[in-house]
């Protein structure tokens, strides 16, 4: 068995998917173990096309962080129901009932694309505490890979 360290787990998802929650979480369950960014360069790229920007940039950047194998991002992707009804209950301080439903939809569609990078978790449905312990599992599984493991995430990020 090989340690290969996560050097950072980002968390991905449109707002109200639960980034915050999943966050708390996973550090409590985890004894603040790794380093945890809510947002990366998937969000500055989903903004950037909700607002009509360049993109370049923000696919070279991300490209960057999914390219590293000691970095994991997990993009949570509730049902859309789920979203409206959070943002019926609490609201949101910057995003609309539309703008949520298309930011969500940019989210899955990038979910999709990148789903079958070995570094990518995707969480569809509620992040609940089930889902956190099996997050878990399958982050220190992944630090602890066997050679071949690594060796087939090598060649899946290849040919991604």
């Amino acid at each position: 068995m090989i340690s290969r360290p996560i050097k950072n787990i980002f968390l991905e998802g449109p707002d109200l998917s639960g980034k915050t929650t999943f966050y708390e979480n996973i550090h409590k369950e985890s004894d603040y173990r790794w380093n945890i960014q809510d947002r990366s360069g998937l969000s500055m790229l989903v903004h950037a096309k909700f607002y009509g920007r360049d993109t370049f940039t923000c696919v070279e950047h991300l490209r960057e962080e999914l390219y590293n194998l000691n970095n994991i991002t997990i993009i949570l992707l509730p049902e859309w129901d789920e979203i409206g009804r959070r943002f019926n209950l609490r609201g949101d301080p910057i995003q609309n009932i539309t703008s949520l439903r298309k930011l969500h939809d940019l989210f899955s569609e990038a979910a999709l694309e990148l789903e079958e990078l070995p570094n990518v978790f995707v969480v569809r449905g509620v992040a609940d505490n089930h889902v956190v312990k099996y997050t878990l599992r399958k982050l220190l599984e992944y630090e602890n890979a066997s050679t071949k493991s690594l060796q087939e995430n090598c060649y899946s990020a290849c040919m991604t």
